[in-house]
C-alpha cells in the first residue's frame, strides 16, 4: 500500500513505462500531466520526452492517501489491522485507514483537476499518468459509477485507458488495456 509513500517504479514498472512511452511515441500528444509522486512522475517523462515536452505534475493526482497503512504488504495490513480490508470493500466511499482519506475525499480532490486538465485541452490528445485509485475515480465519475463500485473497475499496474470527450458526451475506447493493444 504505497499511497502517498513517495517510491521510485521498480525495474519491472520502469520496463512497462518505457514499453508504454515506445508505443504512444507516434501519438499526437499535446501534454502529459500526472502526479507529484515519482513513480507517476517518472512513467510521464519517459511518454512526454518522446514529444519534446515536460510532464506537469499535480498533488491533486496523488493516489489515496492509506495513513498508517502505507508502505505495508496486505498480509502485514491483515496481521495488524484484522479485519479493516473487509471493511475497506464494503465501505468504499468512507472508510478511511488510520490518518488516511476517504475515496469519497479522493474523487473531491482528483475530479476538479481532472475536469481543469481536460478542459484546457478540448481538442488535443494528452497523456495522464496516474494510480489505480485514481484511475478508478474518474473512470466511475465519467462513467456515472457511484463511488462505493470503484472495485468494479479493474487496474492493473501501467493500465491504459483511452477516453473520448466528444462535446457532451464521454466514451471509455479502452479500459485496463496494454501497452500492445494500442500499438
Amino acid at each position: 500500500m504505497n499511497g502517498h509513500f513517495d517510491v521510485a517504479l521498480s525495474d519491472t514498472g520502469l520496463e512497462q513505462a518505457r514499453q508504454l512511452a515506445q508505443a504512444l511515441q507516434d501519438q499526437p500528444i499535446r501534454a502529459v500531466y500526472s502526479s507529484d509522486l515519482q513513480r507517476s512522475y517518472q512513467g510521464a517523462r519517459l511518454i512526454a520526452e518522446h514529444h519534446e515536452l515536460e510532464p506537469v505534475a499535480f498533488p491533486e493526482l496523488r493516489e489515496l492517501s492509506f495513513g498508517e497503512w502505507e508502505g505495508k504488504t496486505l498480509t502485514e495490513l491483515s496481521e495488524q489491522f484484522p479485519g479493516e480490508m473487509d471493511k475497506r470493500l464494503k465501505q468504499t466511499e468512507l472508510f478511511r485507514a488510520d490518518g488516511g482519506e476517504t475515496f469519497q475525499e479522493l474523487h473531491d480532490r482528483v475530479i476538479p483537476k481532472f475536469l481543469e486538465i481536460t478542459g484546457n485541452h478540448p481538442n488535443d490528445t494528452i497523456a495522464v499518468v496516474c494510480h489505480g485509485g485514481v484511475n478508478r475515480a474518474i473512470l466511475a465519475h465519467l462513467l456515472g459509477f457511484p463511488i462505493s463500485n470503484l472495485f468494479r473497475i479493474s487496474q492493473h499496474y501501467a493500465a491504459v485507458n483511452i477516453i473520448q470527450f466528444y462535446e457532451d458526451q464521454v466514451m471509455v475506447e479502452l479500459l485496463n488495456g496494454s501497452w500492445q493493444q494500442i500499438t
